[in-house]
């Protein structure tokens, strides 16, 4: 079931790559450079996070059906849920190594709830957990991959994509930070504690040092 989900989040990810078969799906990742494949794999790991939890809530016992919206773009949400035919709430998912995205989300819309890995969610109130880890995700994502015929740089790129995660994540913390939406206290707890073994306490000193 995993093994689908991912490819179906590599078909939502690109418009021409809707209704692919696994051999067209290869060879459209062959062909990337390594930093457009990084960015693939960033995106179809969110991808696969929404489709897991829509399938999640699909298979359990309650009348609350669950759909991805059809624009993978949607602002604000990524998932609805169905009662009955109406739309009764709409969550934002986010499969995220920090709670940087988390910050950025809740200060651009601090209406719509938001759901992240279990990780995240841990020590971010602010969010619910999505049942799923950021770490299982990405291993599902990076074998997938790796197992795509032709594809032998899938392991260094779905590694190295971790790493360009954080980056980005301490840029859009940086932003945050500066709009006043967050306290440099409310993220030096959460992005201090989220982010054991894989930032040293020198390292977040430093970043938050730059944000005076």
């Amino acid at each position: 079931m995993e093994e689908e989900l991912v490819l179906d989040a590599v078909r939502r990810s690109a418009t021409n790559l809707n209704g692919a078969t696994t051999e067209e799906l290869a060879a459209y990742i062959s062909e990337l450079n390594p930093e457009q494949l990084r960015g693939v794999v960033s995106n179809v790991k969110g991808i696969y996070h929404e489709l897991l939890f829509v399938h999640a809530e699909n298979i359990d016992a309650d009348d609350v059906a669950a759909r991805v919206f059809e624009a993978t773009n949607h602002p604000g949400a990524d998932v609805e849920f169905i009662v009955d035919g109406d739309v009764i709430h709409a969550v934002q998912l986010k499969a995220v190594a920090s709670p940087a995205a988390i910050f950025e989300h809740l200060a651009r819309y601090p209406d719509i709830e938001i759901v992240a890995t279990e990780e995240v969610a841990a020590v971010v109130s602010a969010a619910s957990g999505s049942g799923f880890s950021n770490a299982a995700i990405s291993g599902d994502v990076s074998r997938v991959f790796t197992e795509l015929p032709g594809d032998s740089m899938a392991v260094e790129i779905a590694e190295g994509a971790a790493a360009s995660a954080l980056l980005a994540g301490a840029i859009s913390a940086a932003q945050v930070l500066r709009s006043g939406k967050v306290s440099r206290q409310q993220f030096a707890t959460a992005f201090g504690d989220v982010s054991v073994g894989v930032i040293t306490a020198t390292a977040l000193d430093v970043l938050l040092d730059g944000l005076a």
